[in-house]
């Protein structure tokens, strides 16, 4: 029998088919999970399916004078589940997720979208009050999901961007109290595993969070009473050549905090969310926060002259400086009835950069806005269909270079109408 349940599988992988949710048990137990998704998105400037920063306004760019309608299902994933034998007197399990975007996964590859990429693989051990997690997943800390968004990245202000690999320690202090420690790379590894100036620093990113839940407001699906508050600290080398053709090494500290919630401000009753009411939020700064926020400023800056820091270059002395980083996002979920609800999220970020950089880096990212709005239904556990609006604005450093005719600002509109179907 097992036989012939590994030779389904492999069937099930290899080509298109129509599966059914179970267990496949074999020598541990796997369960086989994730949903169909497809969805169509018009935006109203040339952008691509992934919109997250709308480009500068110029009336004679083709960009920005055209509009885009796309579709896509490669947002479709398949996880494993799996069930081990208790080690050292834990319980064991795994998980490991793909989805069918390719790229990176920090958005859509241009030429491998609908390519299977791996999202999570991680093994956890359960003491009870000691859990220990290890792999590829979501960083361990600013981490809070902003519920049932219907599009992949539109809030991606700390909302979870990156998944990185990491050693997670979680130990509960009290019933409602816990402590979160993890060491995990500097860089998303996922797509690439060269050396680069983070991994050159030799040592991972370390984080420290509190976190406290509470079933004393009540809750909403399995979210009760949350406050989260964390941080994150790391390095990297950055590498230079004077004038004289020699080396120079300077390290540079990165840094981030959050503190998050989620209260159930009207919880449901006996089970029914029909008129609840929840509220997350987020906010967050910090120096260098380019794995973990995809509009961050993704490498630092040479003060003495404000350009790029070039490997290889002719630049001395080495005095690099990342822009301080900050934003949040806050949303309201409400349920018109147990299956029919709606999210609204605001949500921003501030890359506060100097002026003598901006003229030399014209078009550098400064401010960006998000207004999210869409409407769920839930046909069964199984379906679920949406539909979103989505209103992206941005301003960007002004330079006396700036091309004329520009403005250093941009707008992006977008509905999307999605379909899911869970197993």
């Amino acid at each position: 029998m097992k036989k012939y349940l590994v030779i389904l599988l492999a069937l099930f992988l290899a080509v298109p088919a129509v599966s059914y949710a179970g267990s496949v048990t074999s020598k541990y137990d796997v369960t086989i999970g994730g949903y169909i998704k497809f969805d169509v998105a018009y935006t109203d400037k040339n952008q691509t399916y992934d919109y997250r920063v709308p480009i500068a306004r110029d009336g004679h760019q083709f960009n920005n004078s055209t509009g885009a309608v796309t579709w896509a299902g490669g947002e479709s994933r398949l996880n494993f589940a799996i069930k081990g034998p208790d080690a050292w007197g834990a319980k064991t399990s795994a998980f490991l997720e793909g989805d069918f975007r390719g790229g990176t996964g920090g958005g859509q590859g241009a030429t491998s979208y609908g390519y299977f990429t791996l999202r999570h693989a991680f093994m956890n051990m359960d003491w009870g009050a000691t859990k220990l997690l290890i792999g590829h997943t979501w960083q361990a800390w600013g981490l809070l999901p902003s519920f049932n968004m219907l599009a992949f990245s539109e809030n991606h202000f700390m909302k979870g961007a990156t998944r990185v690999p990491q050693v997670r320690l979680t130990q509960n202090l009290t019933k409602d109290f816990s402590m979160v420690v993890a060491l995990a790379s500097p860089t998303n590894t996922f797509g690439n595993t060269q050396p680069d100036d983070k991994s050159r620093a030799l040592l991972p990113d370390s984080s420290l969070e509190f976190v406290y839940k509470s079933a004393a407001l009540g809750k909403i699906g399995p979210w009760g009473l949350t406050f989260g508050l964390g941080g994150m600290i790391g390095s990297e080398k950055l590498t230079s050549v004077d004038a004289r053709g020699l080396y120079k090494e300077k390290k540079i500290q990165r840094w981030g905090s959050s503190f998050y919630g989620y209260i159930p401000i009207i919880p449901e009753r006996s089970g029914k969310k029909a008129g609840a009411l929840g509220f997350t939020g987020n906010v967050f700064m910090g120096q260098g926060l380019g794995t973990y926020l995809p509009a961050a400023p993704a490498a630092p800056y040479n003060r003495p002259g404000d350009g790029a820091i070039v490997s290889g270059a002719t630049k001395a002395p080495i005095d690099p400086k990342y822009a301080m980083t900050s934003g949040g996002w806050a949303q309201l979920t409400f349920y018109y009835t147990d299956k029919m609800f709606s999210n609204l999220l605001f949500g921003w970020q501030k890359n506060s950069w100097s002026q003598r950089y901006i003229t030399a880096n014209a078009g550098s990212l400064k401010y960006l806005q998000n207004w999210i709005f869409n409407v769920m239904y839930d046909v069964s556990p199984a379906v679920r269909f949406g539909a979103e609006y989505t209103r992206i604005m941005a301003s960007y450093g002004y330079a006396a270079a700036w091309p004329a005719g520009n403005k250093p600002s941009g707008t992006l509109n977008a509905v999307r109408l999605g379909a899911y179907y869970y197993f």
